[in-house]
């Protein structure tokens, strides 16, 4: 075998896998601002989905709780003293549930409003295709010990805890944060 043969094959393959990364960097400098735009709309639509909500307003300085396989991403609140929090938990994927939680002043759950989910479609999904199988039980819990003992979707454990988590998340960013929120 000669030398040309020998270093030829892996030169074009460097070729190659540079023209690929450059033309990956070039699409994600077209997209990126696209996509920023879309998940922003998807925060706010999801914000104004939920029920008796006004218009919220970002508390860019909260505290938010250190848990486990969940996080509190952003707190909102509005003119009526009802708060919403943004929250990524695992799911049966790690960060599979992205969710905004309402909760009014007396820091009880008003609803729960979807930004994304990427759980296993038919299974984890069910938590929001079928509300009244879970998310509806929810519905004015205040604490941490009500949430957990609310029953989760046959078939769905993963993505049933990961919501209770998210809940639990919610009503403990409130709380540290009452009084930001009611001002």
């Amino acid at each position: 075998m000669s030398k040309k043969n020998m270093i030829m094959p892996p030169v074009v393959l460097a070729c190659v896998c540079a023209v690929c990364c450059g033309l990956l960097a070039f699409a994600n400098s077209i997209t990126k601002d696209k996509i920023a735009a879309a998940e922003a709309q998807a925060v706010q639509d999801s914000l104004s989905g939920l029920p008796d909500a006004g218009t919220f307003e970002e508390i860019t300085d909260f505290t938010a709780p250190e848990m486990e396989k969940v996080q509190a991403n952003a707190l909102y609140a509005d003119e009526n003293n009802m708060a919403a929090v943004l929250v990524t938990a695992d799911g049966y994927n790690k960060g599979g549930l992205q969710v905004a939680v309402g909760i009014d002043s007396e820091g009880k759950l008003t609803g729960i409003s979807f930004v994304s989910v990427t759980e296993t479609p038919g299974l984890g999904t069910k938590v929001q295709s079928n509300p009244e199988l879970f998310i509806d039980n929810l519905i004015g819990v205040s604490d941490a010990e009500a949430v957990q003992n609310t029953d989760g979707i046959t078939g769905a454990t993963f993505s049933s805890n990961g919501m209770k988590n998210a809940v639990k998340c919610a009503l403990q960013t409130f709380e540290l944060n009452k009084e930001e929120i009611l001002g």
